[in-house]
Formats: structure tokens, C-alpha cells, sequence
């Protein structure tokens, strides 16, 4: 199934909220909005976001301000979209945290190239592994793994492109030379799916070859955080 990239615009001006939504959402995109920066930060809070679209001038806090705050909660991209076009304003959105500054007004096709480029440039980070914690990091969301579920996923991710039967799995992740009987391989494969979740086009997918075993495909390159 295609990723379905999910932004978060955060405006106050509501024509030009619903025509960014529209026109985004018929390129692809899911888009969440907000009029102002408190229901911004609880959308942060609540959902993961591949790219944050923020106006400058909002009611209860400017976007410079409220851009340090969604760099306490995500790493995603943020794309400023102000009418203050003045280049120390831009600078300062810059400085603020963010990677992108488009000035109003704007076209729609550049707002969705700029919007394009970021998620690109974003999904080409890659993940990082931390062995310490467990756990990968996809983006701004941290998937926390059991012991045998991250040394599973270690062996897949050693082994891309190779069809992997469960007794290899069990012999080399195990190491008891005992058979499966509780099908615990199944078990720890659905369960690395399901927390991989919508971050499997980043990090990569497992599929099940019926008979043969497993084949994982992977998406991006790793980094490790030791």
C-alpha cells in the first residue's frame, strides 16, 4: 500500500487554510489544520506529521515561537508560510528551526514543490538504529522493540533481498537448536509489522513467502546509534 504523506497546516486566516488543504489533498496529501498555535501543539501531540505547514502572525503565538515549540515534540520539516517577507524575518524563521520560507502570496504549485521537496528530503534521512534503548528512530517517531523483536529485526535487516525460513531465523536469533514449537517466529514478525506501521516505506517491509519464509525489502539506510 502507498504511503500517504500527512501534513499539518496551521493558520488563522481560514480561506487560505481551506484552499492550502484542498488543493494539497488533491495532490496526494492528508492535511490536518489548525487556527491557531495551542490547537497546532495538541495535534503534535496526538499524531505524527511528515511536514508542518506555519503561518508567522497567528492569535495566540507567532510561528517563530510556536516553531521552538513543535522542535520539542518533532523533527519534521517545517515550512513557514508568511506575508512578512522581510529577509531578517525569514532569517529568523530559519534560526527558529525551520527548513523552508515561502512568502505570500504564493502559487499553489510552488507551495506543493516546496512541500515535495521537504518531504523528500525528509524521507531520504533514512532511520537510526539505538542498541542501547532497542528502539528505532523514523523521522520523529521512536519505536521501541523487545529484546527478540529488535535482534529479528537486526538478522532482516542483514539480510535484505534473501527469502529467510524460520528454522534460519530460529537457529541464528534463538541460537537453542530447538524447534519451534510455540511459533514464536510468526508471533514476533507480526508483532515487528504491526509496530513498524505506517513507517514500513521508510524503514522497510517484511513479506511472507507462503511456504518458504520471510523476505524483507528494505527502504532506506540505516544509521546506528550505539
Amino acid at each position: 500500500m502507498e504511503h500517504i504523506y500527512r501534513l499539518l497546516a496551521v493558520d488563522d486566516e481560514p480561506d487560505i487554510l481551506r484552499t492550502n488543504q484542498k488543493y494539497l489533498e488533491s495532490r496526494g496529501y492528508r492535511v490536518d489544520t489548525a487556527a491557531c498555535a495551542k490547537d497546532g501543539l495538541e495535534l503534535l501531540r496526538r499524531y505524527s506529521y511528515d511536514c508542518i505547514l506555519l503561518d508567522v502572525l497567528l492569535p495566540d503565538l507567532n510561528g517563530f515561537e510556536l516553531c521552538k515549540a513543535v522542535r520539542a515534540i518533532t523533527s519534521a520539516p517545517i515550512l513557514f508560510l508568511s506575508c512578512m517577507d522581510d529577509e531578517e524575518d525569514k532569517i529568523r524563521g530559519l534560526m527558529s528551526g525551520g527548513d523552508d520560507y515561502i512568502t505570500k502570496p504564493y502559487s499553489l504549485k510552488e507551495l506543493a514543490a516546496r512541500v515535495y521537496a521537504q518531504v523528500r528530503r525528509s524521507v531520504m534521512k533514512g532511520f537510526t538504529i539505538d542498541h542501547q534503548q532497542q528502539s528505532l528512530t523514523v523521522g520523529n517517531r521512536v519505536i521501541l522493540l523487545s529484546q527478540k523483536e529488535f535482534d529479528v529485526f537486526l538478522y532482516l535487516l542483514g539480510n535484505p533481498g534473501r527469502i529467510l525460513s524460520p528454522e534460519e531465523l530460529y537457529r541464528e536469533v534463538w541460537r537453542t537448536g530447538l524447534p519451534d514449537t510455540t511459533n514464536s517466529i510468526a508471533v514476533h514478525i507480526a508483532r515487528l509489522r504491526k509496530k513498524l506501521g505506517d513507517a514500513g516505506h521508510l524503514v522497510g517491509t517484511i513479506e511472507t513467502i507462503r511456504g518458504e519464509g520471510y523476505l524483507f525489502h528494505s527502504r532506506s539506510e540505516a544509521r546506528t546509534k550505539i
